[in-house]
């Protein structure tokens, strides 16, 4: 299966989200997509994006985007992509954290 054939799936999987979660999932799978990561690495990203996207709480969304963030820098440590691809990729997790915590409550 391909990363295209998952990222397809993980939009099919967005239908079981709330419209708000699948509205922001959508969001950041766009963004995600732009940064043509290797598919190896955009499947799992996307995996993660879904997770910050269904944060119920302040406490889930953290927890999601934290994990996010930690598998941006394990690619870096590992060297499997550029200083710049990792900024890139956490400024999507950032973006998508922060549209999921504007509707979440106070």
């Amino acid at each position: 299966m391909t990363a295209t054939d998952r990222l397809s799936l993980l939009q099919f999987e967005h239908l079981s989200m709330s419209g708000a979660a699948a509205a922001q999932f959508s969001i950041a799978l766009d963004e995600l997509r732009a940064l043509r990561l290797q598919d190896r690495y955009e499947h799992p990203a996307a995996l993660y994006l879904g997770d910050i996207a269904e944060a119920g709480s302040r406490e889930e969304l953290a927890a999601a985007k934290g994990q996010g963030l930690g598998f941006a820098h394990g690619l870096i440590v590992a060297k499997a992509i550029a200083e710049q691809e990792a900024d890139e990729l956490r400024r999507v997790f950032q973006n998508a954290a922060e549209r999921t915590g504007a509707r979440l409550p106070a």
